[in-house]
């Protein structure tokens, strides 16, 4: 049984990898109701991210993240976050009982208590997801991704 009713998690999600793969996976553990914000070019091109200019496009992230929800048998809603500020306006008024976060994004989740605490809505639980290091060692994260297929050329222009 679901820990909480409805729970939501977001991110770029470039290059689907081991670390996505788990807190997508812990995501489906602590509930059954799933709403992803995925962060679009606009998003991006407002809000840089380190070698963004070679962030896969957001069709195939999307694409990425639905097969890999759809082969384990999860089902999530995807909403676009195309400006900042949307996906803690997003939680702040939705019926969201927890969020998974990251080291990062944990500010943003103690925002999104204080907006709804202000609209009189009861604060959702945050979940702080594990740290997945790579077999270097390093953080795993998709920036390290692209900074590595950069330096060996294999990168995909967007």
């Amino acid at each position: 049984m679901s820990k909480y009713l409805n729970l939501g998690l977001g991110g770029t999600f470039d290059r689907l990898h081991t670390g996505h793969k788990l807190i997508l996976d812990l995501a489906s553990f602590y509930s059954e109701n799933i709403q992803i914000g995925l962060i679009d070019e606009k998003y991006l091109l407002n809000n840089p991210k380190e070698l963004g200019r070679f962030i896969q496009p957001y069709k195939k992230r999307h694409s990425n993240l639905t097969d890999y929800l759809q082969s384990r048998n999860r089902r999530c809603s995807i909403v676009k976050i195309d400006t900042l500020g949307k996906d803690k306006e997003i939680a702040s008024r939705s019926d969201l009982t927890a969020l998974l976060v990251s080291q990062e994004t944990y500010s943003g989740a103690l925002a999104i208590n204080n907006q709804r605490k202000m609209s009189k809505k009861a604060p959702v639980m945050i979940i702080l997801s594990p740290i997945v290091t790579a077999d270097n060692g390093k953080k795993l994260s998709s920036s390290n991704i692209r900074e590595s297929l950069v330096e060996k050329g294999e990168h995909e222009i967007r």
